[in-house]
């Protein structure tokens, strides 16, 4: 598909009064959770005021996702993907935004090295090598496995060095570790989770309850937070 409605984007899309906009390649984000480079570019970072003037800058290498040069304007960049521009020196990390959606956030040059990354999936594969997927679609294989690797677990988050993708630090999905809410009502607020409990009507659907500056405590499902840091955050949030 090279095209797609723009009644039928997502909501995190910028308005705009053509029929059509562009919609992103199959990559590692989905389709409905992610932003193409180009609109990036044009309408949230305002660096060309047309399609064809961001197709340029992005051509011509001035801008990396994850410290590597991508030179697709459809390119699907989504949550916690970095977006440098390096000869602008300015930095920016995707992010969720309450009520609204995906969002491009500057961040400090020492926040351009890292990324975090939420453990999908963990699984053995051919060889005997231990694969643990990413929120992201990047895939890491272990080939000694030992305690530190065998206790990263479905649902915590590696922190990652980019581009090079050496693990940094890891952070287990339990209580008192700092999470941003990133599905749902809730979507985009952050904070530290004071308790896990199983629902008894949907005990597979086990919720976790953050306490969120300014607003209390609430309530969500475990599966749509993805922790951020230990007692405070690692990275800067909205």
């Amino acid at each position: 598909m090279t095209h797609l409605k723009s009644l039928a984007a997502p909501k995190h899309y910028p308005t705009t009064r053509t029929v059509f906009t562009t919609a992103p390649r199959p990559g590692p984000h989905p389709k409905n959770w992610s932003i193409p480079l180009i609109i990036i570019i044009r309408d949230f970072l305002n660096y060309a005021e047309d399609a064809a003037t961001a197709r340029k800058i992005i051509k011509m290498r001035k801008v990396t996702v994850d410290g590597r040069v991508v030179t697709d304007h459809k390119f699907p960049v989504g949550l916690m993907d970095v977006i440098s521009l390096p000869e602008a020196g300015e930095h920016y990390r995707i992010l969720p935004e309450p009520r609204k959606g995906l969002k491009p956030f500057k961040i400090q040059d020492e926040e351009a090295g890292f990324k975090i990354g939420q453990v999908r999936n963990k699984m053995h594969v051919r060889g005997g090598d231990l694969q643990l997927t990413l929120h992201d679609g990047r895939n890491i294989r272990f080939k000694n496995v030992d305690e530190q690797v065998r206790g990263y677990m479905t649902g915590d988050s590696l922190k990652i060095s980019l581009p090079d993708q050496q693990i940094q630090a890891h952070i287990p999905l339990k209580e008192e570790v700092y999470v941003l809410i990133t599905k749902g009502s809730k979507m985009g607020l952050h904070g530290r989770v004071t308790a896990i409990k199983k629902d008894v009507t949907y005990p597979d659907k086990p919720k976790v309850v953050v306490e969120v500056s300014g607003k209390g405590n609430i309530t969500t499902l475990l599966t749509y937070v993805m922790p951020v840091g230990d007692s405070e955050p690692w990275i800067a949030l909205p």
